[in-house]
This record gives structure tokens, sequence and C-alpha cells, in this order.
């Protein structure tokens, strides 16, 4: 990916990503990322050492450092290295082959990939999967979010950006994790999480949540002869560096 390209001219403008706002996360963020991270078996981020690649505002960052986490990350737009910088975090511009040149092999617990996969072809997708088995502990694992290539939901956001290359779907994910020696642990929508963000959050969230299971089993059922496919937007999977 090279962020010199036209396409990414004043990306972190475009996506509304302030210096004022550099490392914040909001309540709803939260719970989302404590439930994503559950989803990954994190049931507790304090001391591990999670590096994230393409951590976009930082809210995640700000979000794991709070928690406790050993935070290390990078990003290809120096914009937000700079900012990163200032906020305290340990990160450095550039992408996975510059951590491995960095950090110790084998001594990570999660690599995080939040909305940047889709940024790649298929090939550097590959090449990232590699380098993170590199990076991570045995038994770490790969979080990673990206448009559902399974749905017609996902078009809008896949989309929507022009600097995107490759939609990911449950089977292609699979087939992935297959050729760089990874175990799929979860392929599924993004948690949604209803409980604790108040009652007129929940009541709305919990009729969202029963909507997309209508409709998705509705879907999967008619199109897809019952087979499972993430029919959210987005999808997300957890990817498990064998312990042997």
């Amino acid at each position: 990916m090279d962020i010199n390209s036209n396409s990414y001219q004043g990306y972190e403008g475009w996506k509304q990503w302030a210096k004022a706002t550099f490392g914040s996360w909001s309540a709803v963020d939260a719970a989302y990322f404590s439930a994503e991270l559950r989803r990954a078996g994190i049931e507790s981020c304090k001391n591990l050492r999670i590096y994230e690649i393409g951590f976009g505002n930082g809210a995640f960052a700000g979000y794991l450092c709070a928690m406790g986490g050993q935070y290390f990350g990078s990003e290809l737009n120096g914009v937000l290295v700079e900012r990163a910088t200032e906020f305290g975090l340990n990160v450095f511009e550039g992408g996975i082959k510059q951590a491995l040149e960095t950090a110790e092999p084998k001594s990570f617990d999660a690599v995080v990939a939040l909305d940047v996969l889709e940024h790649l072809d298929i090939a550097d997708i590959k090449s990232f999967m590699l380098d993170a088995a590199e990076l991570l502990r045995p038994g770490g694992v790969v979080l990673a979010r990206v448009p559902s290539g399974d749905s017609p939901f996902g078009r809008a956001i896949f989309h929507g950006d022009i600097t995107h290359r490759t939609a990911l779907g449950s089977s292609a994910v699979r087939q992935l994790a297959s050729q760089t020696g990874f175990e799929v642990t979860d392929i599924g929508p993004p948690r949604f999480p209803i409980l604790g963000l108040g009652l007129v959050r929940a009541i709305r969230r919990g009729s969202i949540r029963l909507a997309q299971t209508i409709i998705a089993r509705f879907i999967n059922l008619v199109f897809h002869d019952g087979q499972p496919r993430v029919i959210t937007a987005n999808l997300v999977f957890v990817l498990k560096k064998p312990v042997q």
C-alpha cells in the first residue's frame, strides 16, 4: 500500500480525524472493543503486548492504554504517526515488516487490524498474515475487521473509499488462514453490545440486533441454502497461531 498515492491525499481530513480528538474513545467504543477482545479470548488487556497496524485516529490505542495494555502501533500516514507520538504512544511509520525489524519475534499476544486489510491486495494480505505469525507468541491471535464480502450491505463501505482494493468473504478468510498456518476461531458480524449503555440505547440496539438476525437468516436460507454467511456490512475474524 502506497500512502503517497494520490488516492490517499488528504485522507485524514476526509475521514474527519482531528488532532484534538486523537486517542479519544467513548463508552460505546469501550464496550465494542472489550467485546471484540473477549471474542478473541482476551478477558483483560493488562500487561498484554498488542500490536495494531493502521491505528487511524487512535481510538483503540487510547482504550488499550487506559486498560493497562502494552500498545505498539504503526501507520503509513506520517501525520497520524506524529499525532500518536505526541499522544505518548509507542508507534512508528511503516507496516508490519518494519515491526519485525524492531520487535522481538514471537513476543506479542495479539495483532489487531481494524478496517485495514481491505486496503491491500491479496498478496499483501497473505504477506501480512505470515508476518503476523512471526510476531505472535504460540497461541497469539489476529483480530481483524473488514467490509463483509459475503454481504450486499458491505458494498457501501467497500466502494465508499477509493483506496479499498480487496473484499474478503468468510470463505476467503478460511482459505487465507489455511495457507498461512492459522486456526480460524471465529468469523462473524461485529459485536454489538446492548447492556451497560443505558436503557434507551439498549432498547434500540436490541431491536436492531433482532432485525439483523431475522434478515440474515432469511438471506442465508434463500440465497445460500442455509449456509452461514456474514450479512452485516462488516465482518470480524479471529485467527489463532497454533500452540504446536
